[in-house]
């Protein structure tokens, strides 16, 4: 009961001091957007939508997310492996910045991106939440897209719900679980 009451206790503090919920979802118009819930004291709503409490920004389109494009292939196998949380907090004002640019895209376990596995099966639930410590249900995790041609870029942080963590790839992990498989 103690464990229960300090997990209870650590989950509400964390959500606290972070100020703020992430959703990705698409509107009535077949946008996709990002919506920030904020708490009193936080000022992200404030400094992306001029709102104190909810700020929802468009997601531009990716060119090379909708269909079975090696980048999205990866990202889909990969998320938690090769595609994994640094553990190091990512600045605000970065996270600001890049949401202000509109140079970014979005995937999660829900992402209609997938063509990999089921619309948030199972593993690909797991893979994605294995992205925070905290228990996060549905970790969105941000890449960086290439102006030039709206095409998915580098992966650049992850949103749970005890902050904003920067992301890395590792791509020795893709080439040694690929070896492995060829041995069977």
């Amino acid at each position: 009961m103690k464990k229960l009451i300090i997990v209870i206790a650590l989950t509400l503090v964390s959500q606290l001091a972070f100020g703020y919920t992430v959703e990705s979802s698409w509107n009535d118009s077949y946008q996709k957007e990002l919506s920030f819930y904020c708490v009193e004291g936080d000022n992200l709503c404030q400094d992306l939508c001029e709102n104190n409490s909810v700020c929802t920004i468009r997601e531009e389109t990716c060119h090379n997310c909708i269909g079975t494009s090696i980048s999205i292939t990866y990202i889909f196998n990969y998320m938690g492996k090769a595609y994994t949380n640094t553990e190091v907090e990512k600045n605000e004002y970065d996270v600001l910045s890049t949401l202000q640019s509109g140079n970014f895209v979005t995937f999660s376990s829900k992402s209609i991106y997938n063509h990999v596995d089921r619309f948030n099966s199972s593993a690909l639930k797991r893979n994605f939440r294995s992205l925070c410590s905290d228990g996060t249900r549905y970790p969105i995790v941000l890449f960086n897209k290439n102006t030039r041609n709206q095409r998915v870029g580098d992966v650049q942080f992850v949103f749970c719900d005890n902050g904003v963590f920067e992301m890395s790839f590792g791509a020795d992990v893709i080439t040694n679980f690929e070896s492995a498989n060829s041995l069977f």
